[in-house]
């Protein structure tokens, strides 16, 4: 059975926010930007750089180390050969943001 996992309340989202979860071995961040809200692995699937300042632009993720480009919809890199990011389905429930987690 999937349990809910809160990341955020919804009263705090704003465009820029950006927050690091670390649930057991997982690290997501959850980041909203031009009214959306993304949640995905916190590190680049590269060479694990950390996200918590890369740009999001039209759901595009650009990595500062390398400026490696990923679609925040499907986790596929644009353009590079680096492996996908891990992206996850936000959950609302209540006013909390989340993700189901087995």
């Amino acid at each position: 059975m999937k349990r809910f996992q809160p990341l955020a309340r919804l009263i705090d989202l704003h465009d820029g926010f950006r927050r690091r979860v670390k649930i057991d071995a997982l690290e997501v961040l959850l980041a909203q930007e031009g009214g959306r809200c993304f949640v995905f692995e916190s590190r680049c699937a590269h060479q694990q750089w950390p996200l918590d300042k890369a740009e999001i632009v039209d759901g595009i993720l650009c990595c500062p180390k390398h400026q490696y480009r990923f679609d925040l919809m499907s986790g596929e890199p644009l353009v590079s050969l680096c492996p996908s990011l891990v992206v996850y389905e936000l959950v609302y429930e209540g006013n909390e943001v989340g993700i189901l987690l087995d």
